[in-house]
């Protein structure tokens, strides 16, 4: 058999790692003029570059080696490939994320060069989730080129093989037998013996060659061309050509068209360095939070927008979201989201990550103030009365950025005066307030603490929580305010608290200063065992990556050094709504503060946890006991998992005992979970050092800064886990919101919903407006494991889209005359 080595030259690019982003992107101009150089001498050299971040960098600050790159993209030499912005990691970042790096990347590859890259180029990242082939598929992608995992962590006989995602969806895959994605200066005639050791045990007569130099750039080099050339001359068998991964897909598909058979891989290829689930959390913390607010905000951008100019055309998104999406995406990197660059990059991050939220929220309080000018926000009396200066009612707009009812609670807070009213100085507790829903009619509340404790003995400002059902991606105008002689009704079976128990007829929680656990009950059933819910430090002297070379003791991390103890308890709400248990856990150096908080019939415990760390070489885990697999949201689907070590995942976990849901859980920060002794453990930190790959004991290299010291905060929630849990899960990552708007007249009512979608499974994705303008995107992933026809109201416009089968994901464009056609991911 004659071979055919496609030799396919690359330069892999860290834009952050041991350096910033500012020296990453230059170095991309500088790798892209010397392959230019190199390319102008030697006629058949061909490159690969994917990574539409560093071709925007090139055409903006030096065009004329961004008019080279053009020229040998039009000449078939320089192939794009890829299709992202950057190379994210593949575990970590929200199914749409992915979903918008192939929209953006692959645009801008279409307006500048006229090429739509379909081969997915994952040179670098660490491990890739099972449903990854749903998302390439959504997005037109049908290859995917990777080196890791390395062949002996996922044994797959063939480099070239059918990938299969969770909802079934297939691509072509390809992992070089031998190698990385580069290859040191000397090593070609090495690494091509090998391939061809390996291609004789292999049906396949067409093999991937890739080498250049890299992390920081750098690309094939004289020497390696060379020795490819020596080494060619002494093997005739095999025929070399410069080649690309289009082309090397291409070339094995036509081998399987004529009888060759490739293996079929099912479902996750995972896991390498692990110590990355969990790394930097106070970044990864960050980001979830920018992610989510981002969505949030454009779906309401777009819900609301749409909802006032139906029939617009064309109709934008709003620029500054395109700029949050942007940062999101540069920040999904391999070595930013997973936490192994130095610490002054991570300083700029974070930063870049600030800019990104406050830019989310701002679009979204512009939306929200539009919606609140068209609805009669009218309330009893706008402002204080002339006749006898006292405050009026306070109006506030209660969104849900859902596309279904929120029947849940929401805490509100406002100040019912412009100044503190007197009458009830140092009567703070007796100050008689109301709360008028749409209808008119009083609302069920419970005064809860104020943020502040500024003049506590002022009566001023008031916060409460209370129960509100929100229609689908809609609102409720409530007021709330200084009411004299208002009695509220009573509250039948409240939430109670005593000291150490708090209790809301579904769930009891108790625990006791000295204990280690604390005790919950569901129904009269022992949640967590005697037990309890724990919190326990291991040892951990990994670096920043865990185990570089997949040591099992990397890998499992179950050397436990302390269990903590409760130093204190706090009830700090007594119902009749909710009740809330403050608890102090110690451990080690570190304090954790959990509020759990328990409303009325409320199927689930709410938690907020406030982490104070000060620990090096160790991580921090919440043990539930009660677990021996477990239900794993990933980015395109779930996977069910057994205790295998640190694994990736966890918007939501469903908790699995002798084959039944024992409890779930969801988190809006945590990304690393495992099952060790029938338990279900979460990584909340680690603390490793910064860019740190060296085996490192607690009181080694004191000076160098351990990763996360400091305060973190995130929220949780435990459940049943039943089919509620992904609803719950995103209520908790993205919670109604409300702002404070003035009393006037409008068309739209006090309640109102502007899109709705049917039936219960499907998760929205997306919701924007068409890249060109010329309507409106809606992307669905039907998370269920039944075929499902949705069903979706856009103000109203109702429409049966065509049927979505489980697992996968699909996107419509919506056009101003009311019809949908489907459409892929990337293209509008």
């Amino acid at each position: 058999m004659q071979y055919v080595f496609h030799l396919i030259p690359n330069a892999h690019l860290d834009p952050v790692w041991l350096w910033d982003w500012r020296e990453g992107l230059n170095e991309g101009i500088i790798t892209c003029r010397a392959i230019l150089d190199m390319m102008d001498e030697i006629p058949d050299l061909t490159f690969v570059r994917g990574e539409a971040t560093i071709y925007r960098h090139i055409e903006r600050t030096d065009p004329d080696t961004f008019a080279r790159i053009k020229k040998y993209v039009q000449s078939g030499r320089w192939e794009i490939v890829g299709g992202t912005e950057i190379q994210p990691d593949t575990n970590l970042p929200a199914t749409e994320t992915f979903c918008r790096h192939f929209l953006h990347g692959r645009q801008y590859f279409w307006q500048k060069f006229r090429k739509k890259p379909t081969v997915a180029w994952a040179a670098d990242s660490f491990g890739h989730s099972g449903g990854l082939p749903e998302i390439l598929t959504a997005c037109g992608m049908d290859g995917f080129c990777f080196t890791r995992p390395a062949y002996d962590i996922v044994p797959i006989e063939s480099q070239a093989f059918w990938w299969e995602g969770i909802g079934d969806s297939r691509v072509l895959a390809y992992r070089p037998r031998f190698g990385w994605y580069g290859a040191e200066r000397h090593e070609m005639p090495q690494r091509l013996d090998q391939l061809l050791d390996a291609a004789g045990k292999s049906d396949l007569k067409n093999v991937g060659v890739f080498f250049g130099l890299g992390n920081h750039g750098g690309g094939p080099s004289r020497r390696q061309i060379e020795d490819i050339r020596a080494w060619g001359e002494k093997h005739p068998e095999v025929q070399l050509q410069f080649s690309g991964l289009h082309r090397l897909l291409a070339a094995i598909r036509q081998e399987v068209k004529h009888g060759r058979e490739l293996p079929v891989h099912k479902g996750e290829l995972n896991f390498v360095l692990r110590g990355c689930y969990s790394s930097v959390a106070k970044y990864k913390f960050l980001y979830r939070q920018a992610e989510n607010l981002v969505q949030r905000a454009e779906i309401t951008a777009t819900a609301i927008t749409r909802a006032q100019k139906p029939t617009a055309r064309p109709w934008a998104l709003d620029e500054r979201l395109q700029d949050a999406w942007n940062s999101l995406l540069f920040n999904s990197f391999h070595d930013i989201l997973p936490g192994s660059s130095i610490e002054r990059a991570f300083d700029e991050q974070i930063q870049w990550m600030g800019g990104a939220i406050h830019t989310a929220r701002s679009v979204e309080f512009d939306a929200l103030n539009r919606l609140a000018n068209q609805i009669d926000t009218r309330a009893g009396r706008a402002g204080p009365s002339p006749a006898r200066d006292e405050p009026g009612p306070v109006v506030i707009l209660v969104w849900n950025p859902h596309p279904w009812e929120f029947n849940g609670y929401v805490e509100l807070e406002a100040a019912l005066d412009y100044r503190p009213i007197w009458k009830y100085q140092n009567r703070v507790n007796e100050l008689p307030v109301k709360l008028v829903a749409p209808n008119g009619k009083p609302v069920d509340f419970q005064i809860i603490e104020n943020e502040h404790r500024s003049m506590p003995e002022l009566a001023w400002r008031s916060r409460v929580v209370t129960k509100l059902r929100l229609p689908s991606m809609g609102w409720n105008v409530v007021q709330f305010g200084y009411d004299e002689g208002f009695k509220p009704a009573k509250i039948s079976d409240p939430a109670i608290a005593r000291k150490n128990l708090i209790s809301n007829g579904v769930y009891d929680i108790r625990t006791a200063v000295g204990s280690k656990s604390i005790r919950i009950k569901h129904r009269g059933r022992d949640l967590f065992g005697k037990a309890g819910l724990q919190i326990v430090t291991v040892d951990d002297p990994w670096g920043s990556w865990g185990g570089m070379a997949e040591q099992p003791d990397a890998i499992t991390l179950s050397n436990v050094l302390e269990t903590w103890k409760i130093a204190r308890t706090e009830i700090l709400e007594a119902g009749p709504l909710r009740a809330a248990l403050w608890v102090r856990f110690l451990g080690g150096n570190s304090r954790l503060e959990l509020t759990f908080l328990l409303s009325k019939d409320r199927e689930a415990i709410d938690i907020r946890a406030r982490m104070f760390i000060n620990e090096r070489s160790k991580r921090v885990k919440i043990v539930f006991p009660g677990c021996d697999q477990a239900e794993l949201d990933v980015p395109g689907g779930s996977v069910i998992r057994g205790p295998i070590g640190q694994m990736p995942g966890g918007r939501w976990v469903r908790a699995i005992k002798n084959g039944q849901t024992n409890f779930g859980i969801a988190t809006d920060a945590l990304y690393d979970f495992d099952i060790a002794d029938g338990n279900l453990q979460a990584t909340i930190c680690r603390a490793s050092r910064y860019g740190d790959d060296i085996k490192t004991a607690a009181d080694q290299v004191p000076w160098r800064p351990a990763v996360d010291a400091g305060e973190l905060k995130f929220n949780f929630l435990i459940s049943p886990g039943n089919d509620e849990l992904p609803r719950l899960a995103e209520e908790l990552e993205r919670p109604p919101v409300n702002i404070l708007t003035a009393s006037h007249p409008g068309p739209l009512p006090k309640a109102g919903s502007l899109a709705e979608l049917a039936p219960d499974g499907l998760q929205l994705l997306a919701l924007k407006p068409a890249e060109n303008g010329n309507g409106t995107i809606v992307r669905l992933f039907n998370r269920t494991h039944k075929l499902l026809k949705p069903t979706i109201r856009l103000g109203k416009t109702r429409l049966t889209l065509s049927e979505l089968s489980p697992g996968k994901i699909s996107t419509w464009l919506i056009t101003s005359s009311g019809t949908a056609k489907i459409i892929s991911a990337s293209e509008l």
